[in-house]
C-alpha cells in the first residue's frame, strides 16, 4: 500500500457523507409555517451549509420570531429525518482511509445536540470512526471562517497542509482557502460544482481513495 499524501480527511456533514436533503423540505415547510411563504429552491439550497443562525438570518426570520423558527424546524427535522442516510461509498471510503492510517474528522455546521439524527437512523458507525468531530458551537466563528480546521489541527497536533478537507458548499471551500488547507469538492451532493474552486472535484466518494493516494 503506498504512503498516503495527507495524514487526515475532514469531512462536512450534510451534502457530503450525509444525504440529508430532508431538512430541505424540513426548512421548506417552517418558512412557510413561521415566514407566511415558500422559499424558492435556490435559497434554500443556499442555506444548506449555513447554521441554523445564519440561515434564519438569510430567510427574513424577524428577530423575534427565531426561537419559534428554529423550535418548529426542529420539530420538521424529526419526523422527516428517517430518511438520514450516507451518500454511497462514503463508508467504504471512511473504512479503507481508516485502515491506511488516515485520520479522521467532521467539520460542521451543525451545533453538538444537532446530531442526533445521524446517529439514531444511519446504521453504518461512521462517526466511531473519526477522531474528532468539530461543530460550529466548539469556535467562534464559522465556516467560511477557519476556525473549524484551525481547531482541528490544533486538537490534533497536525499541520494544516497535512490535511485535506472535504465539503459541497462555498462555505466549506471559503473555510479551507481561509486556513490554507487542500480542498476536495464533493460533486456528489453539492448544488452549484461550477461555482465552487477546489483543488480536487471527485464526482464519487471513492474517488478520494486515489486523491489521498490509496490504491483502489
Amino acid at each position: 500500500m503506498n504512503k498516503p499524501s495527507y495524514r487526515a480527511v475532514v469531512f462536512d456533514l450534510d451534502g457530503t457523507a450525509v444525504d440529508s436533503q430532508y431538512n430541505i423540505e424540513a426548512l421548506q415547510r417552517t418558512c412557510i409555517s413561521i415566514l407566511g411563504h415558500p422559499v424558492s429552491d435556490y435559497d434554500l439550497q443556499l442555506t444548506y451549509g449555513m447554521t441554523a443562525e445564519n440561515a434564519m438570518r438569510y430567510l427574513g426570520t424577524p428577530p423575534e420570531r427565531t426561537q419559534e423558527f428554529e423550535e418548529l424546524w426542529v420539530q420538521n427535522i424529526l419526523e422527516l429525518c428517517q430518511n438520514a442516510s450516507l451518500f454511497e461509498g462514503i463508508f467504504p471510503a471512511m473504512c479503507r482511509m481508516k485502515e491506511a492510517g488516515i485520520l479522521l474528522g467532521v467539520n460542521t455546521s451543525r451545533r453538538c445536540d444537532e446530531l442526533g439524527d445521524l446517529q439514531h437512523y444511519i446504521p453504518e458507525p461512521f462517526l466511531e470512526l473519526c477522531d474528532l468531530v468539530v461543530t460550529c458551537d466548539k469556535v467562534v466563528h464559522p465556516k467560511p471562517a477557519p476556525d473549524s480546521m484551525l481547531y482541528f489541527c490544533e486538537e490534533t497536533g497536525l499541520k494544516l497542509s497535512d490535511v485535506l478537507f472535504v465539503g459541497d458548499s462555498d462555505f466549506d471551500a471559503g473555510c479551507a482557502k481561509n486556513a490554507g488547507c487542500d480542498f476536495a469538492l464533493a460533486v456528489w451532493g453539492c448544488f452549484f460544482p461550477d461555482q465552487i474552486d477546489a483543488d480536487y472535484k471527485p464526482q464519487h466518494p471513492l474517488d478520494l481513495l486515489s486523491i489521498v493516494g490509496i490504491l483502489q
